[in-house]
């Protein structure tokens, strides 16, 4: 809440903020270039069975403060159904949800050297139904299913695109996904949207975690879900999968209809891919992983 003398200032902050927020829109469909991206030094084995890399920024930028230079890449097929790729500081512990809060596998201890495991020149690590592939420099990845080869993640990112390569700083991260047209999203809750839980290109997407009253459309409210799922049609069969980024603060989220992309203002990217491939197996993989939901007690239904 603003305090009251401070009212006339927030208003006309906002005001200049939306002037030229329009000014640029209007003016440019380009990207504002806040990162260069970073690149793949190394990748190895992990003694858990996954693989932990080291990434170093390309080029330093200040826009939004400092680029961290160096993180720690983790990836593990944690079951036949789940990916989990993790990205942080490799030289400074960051915040994230409590492991004792969310009970889930650790990601091996950032260290400045990595060591021990074996060298990897594969681009591609295989689980059960999903890939993981990537590219080394500028670093992106992307997922795919391993029945039928659909991408269902994919961060990146040429001149053309819409939004930048991967961007960590301490207190902005960005990282992107292109779509194709005809996917249906659904979820990334706590948010009021007047079309309900589907996603819609070019309505806001925040989450901030603010006690608001849910009549209030275009508001983001208490709970925050980063978590979405991607409804698709191939050859006529139904295909499903989700995607969670467990990340606790705030966060804009980017929908253009053919990619979407997350700006969070701190944390890491700690993302969960469930493979599905329908509706109800994706919330079973989903709250296999955060929990499954209590059952409501007699006495609560009045």
């Amino acid at each position: 809440m603003v305090p009251p003398h401070l009212t006339p200032v927030f208003h006309l902050t906002s005001l200049l903020l939306l002037v030229v927020s329009s000014f640029v829109a209007s003016s440019s469909t380009v990207p504002t270039k806040i990162g260069n991206g970073y690149r793949l030094l190394s990748l190895q084995e992990s003694p858990d069975g996954g693989l932990v890399g080291h990434l170093k920024v390309n080029r330093k930028s200040n826009i939004y403060g400092p680029d961290i230079p160096h993180l720690q890449l983790y990836i593990k097929h944690e079951t036949d159904d789940r990916l989990r790729v993790h990205i942080t500081d490799l030289q400074n512990q960051r915040w994230e949800v409590p492991y004792n809060l969310l009970p889930r596998d650790h990601p091996p201890t950032p260290s400045q050297q990595p060591t021990g495991g074996s060298p990897i020149t594969a681009t591609e690590f295989s689980g059960h139904k999903l890939i993981f592939s990537y590219i080394s420099n500028p670093f992106s990845f992307a997922v795919k299913r391993k029945s039928n080869g659909e991408t269902l993640f994919n961060s990146s990112s040429d001149e053309s695109a819409p939004f930048n390569s991967l961007v960590f700083k301490d207190q902005y991260i960005e990282i992107s996904t292109s779509l194709p047209k005809d996917a249906s999203l659904y979820g990334l809750g706590e948010n009021s949207q007047p079309h309900g839980i589907k996603l819609y290109p070019n309505d806001p997407y925040t989450l901030w975690t603010t006690d608001q009253s849910a009549i209030n459309l275009n508001m983001d409210l208490y709970g925050s879900h980063p978590v979405y799922m991607d409804l698709r049609n191939l050859g006529g069969q139904a295909f499903a999968h989700g995607v969670l980024l467990l990340n606790s603060n705030g966060m804009d989220v980017v929908y253009r209809g053919n990619s979407l992309t997350y700006k969070v203002i701190g944390g890491v990217l700690d993302f969960y891919f469930f493979a599905g491939d329908s509706p109800l197996a994706v919330v079973d993989q989903y709250t296999q992983l955060i929990g499954r939901p209590a059952a409501m007690p007699y006495w609560s239904l009045g």
